[in-house]
């Protein structure tokens, strides 16, 4: 039996088809609302809108809810809203 070959990041991308990690959704999120440490975040979720792949990402600051809609293959800001909770 042979060793299985190990995944490296240019391949994992043409395994899941060159999207962004959550993480890195979650990252462009908090970038683009400036917030370097959230409260709690409440969900990051892949999904699909309009025939593309949107990450749902929605957090809290300072009583402040954030929900962003993040394009999954180049990290663009598709939806944005802030909201006193």
């Amino acid at each position: 039996m042979t060793n299985p070959e190990k995944i490296n990041d240019d391949m994992l991308e043409k395994v899941v088809g060159g999207i962004l990690t959550p993480d890195q959704a979650l990252t462009r999120a908090l970038e683009d609302a400036r917030v370097t440490n959230p409260d709690f975040v409440k969900h990051v979720q892949l999904d699909y809108e309009h025939g593309r792949q949107v990450y749902e990402v929605k957090f809290y600051k300072d009583r402040f809810e954030y929900e962003y809609d993040i394009d999954a293959e180049n990290g663009a800001v598709l939806k944005f809203e802030k909201d006193y909770d």
